[in-house]
């Protein structure tokens, strides 16, 4: 899957969509509320996606879009517990404590 972000540390951010994004290769404090949509959905074979980038920093990931069928699943939730929430919580517990140290 080609992608037009190109993560660097030695270049500073920068936004020449739809050709080329210098990102930041990590996330920072202010990404976790200012990330904005850029952009019309992009298709790539059969997976549909929007670039997200931070309005502050300029960090930038791929956003795709889920082929998860929504009344299937709210049918499954009264049959089977899922863990995946539990399991996504956890992760993000321990990248925060590794975060701060």
């Amino acid at each position: 899957m080609t992608t037009i972000v190109k993560y660097s540390t030695d270049h500073a951010a920068r936004n020449n969509f739809p050709y080329e994004i210098i990102s930041p290769p990590f996330p920072s404090r202010c990404c976790w509320g200012r990330m904005a949509r850029m952009g019309p959905l992009q298709e790539e074979g059969d997976r549909r996606f929007y670039y997200r980038r931070c309005e502050a920093c300029g960090f930038t990931v791929r956003e795709f879009l889920s082929a998860f069928d929504l009344e299937r699943g709210v049918s499954l939730v009264g049959q089977a517990p899922d863990r995946t929430w539990r399991w996504i919580e956890r992760i993000q517990y321990q990248a925060t404590i590794e975060h701060a140290a």
